[in-house]
């Protein structure tokens, strides 16, 4: 008995220390990270910083590059060629706050906070940036409620919804409370003069007049013209910083490409106007979180999140504090 308590207790102190090496270890920092500020990407109201590893070789412990050997895919990829379930969960009642997710692919699926699924008892976006892992075991996701007025008593499938612009997602990353969701959605449903009955967000979020598609050809076609070698970026319009999403993985930045541009694009105002934002005062951003890890950890706790996955950073998003 005393023997494998002991033996117990090695292994819990082996894995815990494991994992703290991990975790020390997946930090992102400039020592890591190289910010482009003098090569950004621009087109009309929108600009992409980008962000690469510095070391990118077999034996720079960071990959290069690839977290998963480019076996990952987006969530919306997913669901279009039906690869994944999403349900509600009503196991000793429903329970708004999570969403059950099954995997039916052979590769991981990357799911981003404030991404969203239409249909249910009621819309939600995601609370948090996760790796749904190959397998058919349960996986299941915090969730918020986009649409405090509906809940049905016969919900409809689930389908992806896009990914919700940056004042929903900084409520969503940062205060990680369901009244400053629904605040923020009501905010910007009156802004945009489409407050309906059931306060859905998609309402507003669908408004054509408020997307332009010219700029997803624009940043696919650039991405698709470079190496692909990329962290993530920082998204500027007008004289302010609309997020940083930086990866811990180029495959992993890739598979969330698509959907960063569509919340970036969903994010400019009418009063925004070309990107001007000084290189020094983008600095002065990174710098809060970039700089070492201590500033990363204190920038992050109020304006921004890390994501982990088995001990290893996923996602860094940051939110200017200005």
């Amino acid at each position: 008995m005393l023997k494998s308590l002991l033996n117990y207790r090695w292994h819990c102190l082996m894995a815990t220390i494991i994992f703290c090496h991990a975790q020390i270890f997946a930090q992102f920092t400039y020592n890591e990270l190289s910010v482009q500020y003098d090569s950004p990407w621009t087109y009309k109201k929108l600009q992409l910083i980008p962000v690469r590893f510095k070391n990118t070789g077999k034996d720079s412990g960071y990959a290069g590059t690839q977290m998963f050997n480019g076996k990952i895919s987006s969530f919306d990829d997913a669901m279009r060629r039906h690869k994944i379930i999403v349900k509600e969960v009503s196991e000793g009642g429903a329970d708004v706050s999570t969403l059950m997710i099954k995997n039916r692919s052979n590769e991981n699926i990357m799911l981003m906070s404030g991404e969203m699924v239409q249909g249910g008892k009621q819309d939600r976006a995601f609370g948090e940036t996760t790796i749904i892992p190959k397998g058919k075991r349960k996986n299941y996701v915090q969730a918020f409620c986009v649409e405090k007025g509906r809940w049905d008593s016969k919900p409809k499938s689930f389908r992806h919804a896009g990914t919700a612009d940056a004042g929903v997602r900084k409520q969503i990353d940062v205060s990680k409370r369901q009244s400053k969701v629904w605040k923020q959605i009501d905010d910007e449903l009156v802004e945009k003069n489409k407050k309906n009955q059931t306060s859905a967000y998609l309402n507003a979020y669908n408004d054509s007049n408020y997307f332009d598609t010219s700029y997803l050809h624009y940043f696919i076609e650039k991405m698709k013209s470079s190496d692909s070698a990329y962290a993530g970026f920082i998204a500027v319009t007008g004289n302010r910083i609309i997020r940083a999403d930086i990866f811990g993985g180029t495959d992993v930045c890739l598979a969330a490409y698509m959907e960063n541009i569509k919340s970036y694009v969903h994010s400019l105002k009418p009063e925004d106007g070309i990107p001007s934002k000084p290189k020094e005062a983008i600095k002065g951003f990174t710098d809060k979180f970039l700089k070492d890890k201590t500033t990363q950890k204190q920038y992050l706790s109020k304006n921004g999140r890390i994501y982990y996955s088995e001990g290893n950073i996923i996602q860094i998003v940051a939110y200017d504090d200005r």
